[in-house]
């Protein structure tokens, strides 16, 4: 069951790194993963179910692996590990953000992130404004930087990223 599952979360990826969401059928999935028909709909209820999870996945991943280094005193940490980890699977992360999936990636993330808010500390900023402002920009970044035809270095979006989000929410937490 398991193998099943993860077989067609890998061939949902491998398929929407060659074309658009919406051209992809059941079928193709089912026939990329090598399993039947039948099999898919045990599992997902619908081929954008099974893009929800892999979304949901990639999301839970890479907020892990921001967290652990997170720190309100080095959010640049923080931003370098998320976009090394975002660079180091390149490719899922460039078919998840520039296939029409981006909308289901920009969601899973802010309802991720709102979990995770409401185990931290918030500053006067309501923990919702600053999980969409934090969700929207970090998409719309990572967005812009795989579309990019020439290399821009991790260590330069992870900076972005930085001035442009993390600092200024976590220096929003001393606002009066």
């Amino acid at each position: 069951m398991l193998r099943s599952r993860a077989a067609l979360n890998s061939a949902l990826l491998e398929l929407i790194a060659l074309r658009p969401f919406d051209q992809i059928s059941v079928r193709d999935i089912t026939a990329q993963a090598g399993v039947g028909y039948a099999t898919f709909f045990r599992h997902h209820a619908s081929k954008e179910a099974l893009l929800e999870r892999a979304a949901a996945d990639q999301i839970r991943q890479l907020v892990a692996t921001a967290l652990a280094v997170m720190d309100a005193t080095d959010t640049r940490a923080s931003c370098m590990a998320l976009c090394t980890y975002v660079d180091e699977h390149r490719a899922i992360w460039s078919a998840l953000l520039t296939s029409g999936a981006q909308q289901v990636m920009r969601d899973e993330f802010a309802r991720v992130a709102m979990e995770v808010s409401s185990t931290r500390a918030n500053g006067w900023i309501p923990a919702e404004v600053g999980v969409l402002v934090t969700a929207g920009s970090t998409i719309e970044i990572l967005s812009w930087w795989l579309r990019q035809t020439e290399k821009v270095p991790v260590a330069q979006v992870a900076k972005m990223l930085d001035w442009l989000v993390m600092s200024p929410l976590v220096l929003s937490g001393s606002a009066e």
